[in-house]
């Protein structure tokens, strides 16, 4: 299933996909960016903690690449060791048989090149303005109550 959610203008703000396929992301040394969570909040999806999970969290996370780049979406995924990652997933891993979980503007962020489209992820000069959308706008707060708002029945 894949639903988009947007604003009453029509502009997209998150997706909701179910039973998506496992996946898994290789990642050389040497590709590995940095990367900073802003907001991880713990959010109640029952069931969907597993081998090689943590407790599902609504995030905003951004990662440095020519620009620092941010998503927001809901995730049980560690995203790199050490504040490293070639991308971080905005998925949830379902249950056994069930497929995997998506629920954010983008399902997968990465430092993106500058010939890339960036939308719907955001993209920031500093680290500091990345965490002003975070913590002093609206817009974040709306989305983060959305987000945590999601019900899994199994």
């Amino acid at each position: 299933m894949k639903i988009d959610v947007k604003k009453p203008d029509g502009v997209f703000v998150a997706a909701l996909r179910t039973g998506l396929p496992p996946s898994s992301s290789e990642c050389a040394d040497g590709a590995r960016k940095p990367y900073v969570v802003i907001s991880s909040v713990p959010v109640e999806l029952p069931g969907l903690t597993g081998e090689g999970t943590i407790t599902p969290h609504v995030v905003f996370r951004v990662i440095q690449g020519y620009r620092y780049f941010g998503s927001y979406g809901i995730t049980n995924i560690v995203g790199g060791a050490d504040g490293q990652a070639c991308e971080l997933r905005n998925v949830v891993r379902g249950p056994a048989g069930k497929g995997d979980y998506s629920f954010g503007d983008v399902g997968v962020l990465k430092a993106f090149a500058p010939d890339e489209k960036v939308a719907p992820a955001k993209a920031y000069d500093t680290l500091g303005q990345a965490a002003r959308y975070a913590e002093e706008g609206s817009e974040f707060a709306n989305v983060q109550r959305m987000l945590m708002s999601l019900k899994i029945k199994n």
